[in-house]
């Protein structure tokens, strides 16, 4: 592994630039050494995808009518190769597009198949999958499957080889080992493809970055909302895991400041990467900060520090990270080369100046502005050291004089008198956190800090939130939301509004300390004509459950179906992907039932059954929904019998039934509800209940 001094940079292989719509119906190949689990990946993305998974050491051994371990014994490995390449350069050639394809261990070796590998990832993915070294070799070591290496150890085939995947592929993916349930030869049972739900969660979202589905990114607003991000300042981020959750607490984007980290090694980064985001949902930002710019990485003094720095930072491409900080001092052939090859990452211009000899008022600020503007930056970020509370008034004034360029500014001052331009920074200020080892840069101050400050100031202004509703005394919301509020240094109150009559909320809705409100029965319909503006989602569903002011007014929406949606794809194996034979069971018909048809289809279920007491309730919402798509096939099932009457065995059981039954303003406890279900109901190939 690379010391942080050790000036060998990563292999290159810059990532290829795509058009998004050829990039997503493009084949998606898989690189990597023996027993990282290619074929598992491309099982689990063929299934997701509809795509066709070819597995290249499955095709060599039915052309050639023996095993790989047979053949190399009687043969040779030379023989092997010749065989594998003919296989491989055939199949990328027929497969250009619609197809998972798994590589065996050593495609790399020859030159050729290296060339050939190159070539596609021009119109292509070729995705180097990467698991923990000490798992794999102890996979191989157990297995008889493989032949052994030709003259070298597993060890020596590792190293050598992770260079050449590195050469040829655009992406890399960590696929972490997950533990498995045992079970009998040749079975695969539920609990074994749901054990690899978290493998299917992190390569998904690298997929989606890549294709441009989900980039990740944080929403920028020079006014009114505002965003940030911490710096995490470990020499290794694994030791941030257990505090995760705490000191994510309100912010929106992690930095992971490199030059901190123990090592540079190109795998030691990319485990660095993929634990972050196992952890987290929160985008990243890659930043390399020098010696000279308050950092700790070496620099750069030569031809050959610059080429390292440009192989690390590529590397960071091929790793798919969402935001990539590029000083306006790194070399500007550098610069321009990341910005050619970005892809979806959104590269962040930055300039510090320590020792605040630049002034916001003068003319060379606004030089270095346009500079990072000129040389394709997405977001300049300009960081200055205050001498005097006058800078920071400066600061805001320089902010506003750029605002309408189109290019967003984050734009702040280090040092104790900067402080207050951190919190008057409205777009991803950065912030510290008191579990971190230390702060990233003098005068920082965390997020709970700035909150309190910018309520102090009569920037935050406190706002009410309540949840609509009658019979709602049991209600957890203003436990939860209050807590949330404190926690985070909120001004902000959560209570409980409990009124039959919709009528009485209509000076609540008015006040100008109105922050917005949940909504329950009986209200979710009776309060629409209140409202200025109600979203798609709720014209279908035909309820609200969320109300937020507006510029102008007040909008409604629904984000039932959105929890309901987030569950099901959380919880669904692998091995169960919603594809178009994929089957559904609603138990009820109510006004939930609404939200969870909705969800359904909106992850692309199309064969959907009803279950209600009442049959004419739910033919009526089955021939509502049904009109929504000519592709939806919703029935009514009469009887919970046993087996039931749907092939295949639905995966999805949702009861929207309550747990609770309100009658003329009072509340009582359904006990033991019996929605009809019992074992033999259940998908042999596991699912989900809710």
């Amino acid at each position: 592994m690379l010391s942080p001094e050790s000036s060998k940079p990563p292999s290159r292989g810059e990532p290829a630039t795509y058009g998004q719509g050829s990039l997503r119906k493009a084949s998606i190949v898989l690189i990597g050494m023996r027993g990282v689990g290619k074929t598992t990946l491309a099982t689990i993305a063929g299934k997701a995808l509809g795509w066709g998974i070819i597995d290249i050491d499955a095709l060599f051994e039915k052309r050639e009518k023996q095993s790989i371990a047979a053949y190399v014994d009687e043969r040779g490995w030379d023989a092997f190769r010749k065989v594998e390449s003919e296989i491989f350069e055939e199949t990328l050639r027929e497969n250009p597009t619609g197809k998972v394809i798994a590589c065996g261990g050593g495609v790399v070796e020859l030159e050729r198949n290296r060339t050939r590998l190159k070539a596609f990832r021009e119109q292509g993915l070729v995705i180097h999958v990467l698991r923990e070294k000490n798992a794999v070799l102890k996979y191989l070591r157990e297995s008889t499957h493989f032949p052994p290496y030709f003259h070298e150890s597993s060890v020596e085939a590792w190293d050598r080889r992770e260079i050449l995947f590195r050469e040829c592929c655009s992406f890399e993916f960590v696929s972490f080992t997950v533990p498995v349930p045992p079970a009998p030869v040749d079975t695969v049972t539920p609990d074994q493809t749901l054990a690899l739900k978290p493998v299917e969660s992190d390569f998904f979202r690298l997929l989606r970055f890549i294709h441009g589905v989900d980039t990740n990114k944080v929403v920028l607003y020079p006014r009114g909302h505002r965003s940030y991000f911490l710096a995490l300042t470990f020499d290794d981020v694994r030791s941030a895991i257990p505090i995760i959750d705490d000191i994510s607490m309100g912010i929106d984007l992690w930095e992971l400041r490199v030059d901190l980290l123990k090592s540079y090694d190109p795998t030691f980064l990319a485990f660095q990467i993929a634990a972050l985001r196992h952890h987290s949902s929160l985008p990243i930002l890659f930043t390399v900060r020098t010696l000279r710019q308050g950092g700790k990485y070496p620099d750069l003094t030569d031809q050959a520090s610059s080429g390292a720095l440009a192989a690390l930072l590529h590397h960071a491409l091929r790793l798919g990270v969402e935001y990539i900080d590029l000083e306006l001092s790194f070399p500007k052939d550098v610069f321009l080369d990341l910005v050619a090859h970005k892809g979806n990452t959104t590269i962040i211009g930055s300039h510090h100046d320590w020792k605040g000899s630049i002034s916001w008022t003068g003319l060379e600020i606004r030089q270095i502005y346009d500079r990072i503007v000129r040389r394709g930056a997405d977001i300049v970020k300009i960081v200055n050291t205050a001498k005097s509370f006058e800078d920071n008034m400066n600061l805001r004034k320089f902010a506003a004089s750029v605002e309408r360029n189109g290019t967003p500014l984050l734009a702040i001052n280090m040092g104790s008198e900067g402080k207050i331009s951190r919190v008057l920074n409205p777009i991803l200020s950065p912030v510290s956190h008191p579990l971190l080892p230390n702060p990233s840069a003098p005068g920082q101050i965390s997020f709970f800090e700035s909150q309190t400050i910018l309520h102090l100031t009569g920037l935050l202004v406190p706002k009410k939130y309540y949840l609509f509703g009658s019979a709602i005394a049991h209600s957890m919301s203003p436990t939860l939301h209050n807590t949330a509020f404190s926690t985070l240094g909120l001004p902000h109150t959560y209570e409980l509004k409990d009124t039959q009559n919709v009528d009485d909320l209509a000076e609540v809705l008015k006040s100008a300390s109105f922050g917005g409100a949940s909504v329950t029965i009986p209200h979710k319909r009776t309060i629409m004509p209140f409202l200025n503006h109600v979203s798609r989602h709720v014209r279908v569903i035909g309820a609200v459950n969320t109300i937020v002011p507006i510029p102008g007014g007040l909008s409604g929406d629904n984000t039932d179906w959105r929890a309901i949606k987030t569950c099901l794809l959380r919880s669904l194996s692998p091995a169960n992907a919603v594809t178009s034979s994929t089957t559904a069971l609603v138990l009820g018909a109510g006004g939930m039932a609404r939200a969870t048809l909705y969800a359904l289809h909106r992850i692309g279920v199309i064969n959907i059954f009803i279950h209600n007491r009442t049959r004419e309730k739910a033919q009526l919402l089955a021939d509502e929904f049904n009109k929504l798509d000519p592709l939806l096939k919703i029935s009514v099932l009469d009887s919970m019998s046993v087996p039931l009457p749907i092939q295949p065995p639905p995966t999805m059981i949702l009861s929207t039934i309550p747990a609770t039954a309100i009658t003329d303003g009072t509340e009582t406890l359904t006990e033991e509800i019996d929605v009809g279900l019992c074992p033999e109901h259940l998908s042999p190939a596991g699912g989900r209940g809710s």
